[in-house]
């Protein structure tokens, strides 16, 4: 058995959680936020249609939600380093790749393996590890970890940007799959492990509150719902139809935004909404993480995908650059808490006994969401234009922000499998 960590020590759980930073950074910059700068360079060198190239984007959501809940299982049977090793090398094998990428069927094929990859070495298995980590503090530690998604394009998607300035994606592929792989490998393989007691640790290093845990779990199994209850539950099927809605809107925006600013303005503008978007992303999920813990997570939720809808509807409806940011700023601030309070709405009403499985089916029920949004809103905007599609985005949020209300609490759902 490993050995106890000294009273004296820094919880080991802080520096674990400062690596899954760096690796979302590295994820996001590369993947997340850069699927619109890659469909709009793929637009122009490929000479397709939006709709034909938001389809491809809207494949790398699918193939990344279809893989991550089909190895969700094998999360808790195997050291997690496994899954960030995979997607590090497939993720920088499928962005070496786009110097073969010369047709809109080809562009498909990219974006399913690198969905993948991104799946794999992603949110998965960090929000897993997070959870396992950390309970009484669970939603700080998320809200910290997953800003490195807002860091990454706050960080990494500018940079590039500017690299793609006089270059093609063959040309500049290798290089951001040398980066992807340097920024998810090293750090996994050395600061990640997929439990505290592999190493000696309990969560959130308090023991006199894991001594207390082991005594009201007597069987031994991790405090938790089975994933078999988990899904039957109210509260599970409404969260899921949620969050399809507020993804779809969401990612569709995401996927098209750099393309609307591009259009209505320049792409010097549409850089800079990009950076907003995710400085203000940064800024709301810290604080969100510390309201969160003075406010029901649901109630909060359900306010951010209203306001989630207030900002698309601000980007619709934009015809300058001040307006365009401040839109960009409210939707920065939705992003960013509405991604983190999925994992910490789940981990509440379900614990960690299955929760990587749990976790992984109901983002699989999302997306449904994120692959229809993109191609959704490019569809409309060959249809109409920008103002329709990002109106149409809007209006899923408030179908998205009922189906919550209608789930309940997370405290109603816990009672359905804690102890009486």
């Amino acid at each position: 058995m490993p050995p106890l960590r000294s009273s004296a020590e820094i919880f080991r759980g802080w520096w674990m959680l400062a690596a899954i930073f760096l690796v979302l950074s590295t994820t996001s910059g590369l993947g997340f936020y850069n699927a619109s700068v890659i469909l709009r360079s793929a637009t122009e060198e490929l000479g397709a249609s939006v709709t034909a190239v938001s389809g491809a984007t809207t494949m790398f959501f699918a193939a990344g939600g279809i893989v991550g809940f089909s190895v969700s299982r094998l999360m808790d049977r195997i050291d997690i380093r496994w899954f960030y090793g995979a997607g590090a090398f497939l993720g920088a094998a499928a962005l070496s790749s786009l110097r073969w990428v010369s047709s809109v069927p080809s562009l498909y094929v990219f974006f399913a393996v690198f969905g993948a990859a991104f799946a794999i070495a992603g949110l998965g298995p960090s929000t897993t590890v997070v959870a396992r980590w950390f309970h009484a503090r669970r939603s700080v530690a998320l809200s910290i970890a997953s800003t490195g998604l807002s860091f990454g394009g706050i960080a990494i998607t500018p940079l590039v940007i500017r690299f793609l300035d006089g270059r093609t994606l063959a040309e500049a592929g290798p290089w951001m799959g040398l980066a992807w792989l340097l920024g998810v490998l090293p750090l996994s393989a050395i600061a990640i492990r997929s439990w505290p007691a592999d190493v000696g640790e309990v969560p959130d290093g308090d023991r006199d509150a894991a001594e207390r845990a082991v005594v009201a779990n007597a069987d031994g199994e991790p405090p938790g719902a089975t994933f078999a209850d988990a899904r039957r539950s109210r509260f599970f099927r409404f969260t899921a139809g949620a969050y399809a809605m507020a993804y779809l809107a969401q990612v569709g925006a995401l996927a098209h935004l750099f393309n609307l600013a591009s259009e209505r303005r320049s792409e010097a503008v549409a850089a800079t909404v990009l950076s907003l978007l995710a400085l203000a992303s940064i800024t709301g999920r810290l604080i969100g993480g510390v309201v969160v813990t003075r406010v029901t997570t649901t109630t909060l939720t359900f306010w951010l995908i209203v306001l989630q809808g207030v900002a698309l509807t601000t980007i619709a409806l934009a015809a300058g650059d001040w307006s365009l940011r401040l839109g960009a700023v409210l939707f920065g601030v939705s992003v960013g808490n509405v991604l983190m309070l999925q994992p910490l709405l789940l981990a509440e009403a379900f614990g960690v006994r299955a929760y990587s499985q749990i976790y992984s089916f109901n983002q699989l029920f999302g997306t449904i969401g994120v692959a229809v949004g993109p191609f959704l809103l490019g569809a409309l905007r060959d249809l109409g234009d920008y103002r329709l599609a990002f109106v149409v985005a809007a209006s899923a949020n408030l179908a998205g922000a009922a189906l919550l209300r209608a789930a309940g609490s997370t405290d109603a759902a816990a009672r359905t499998w804690q102890p009486a």
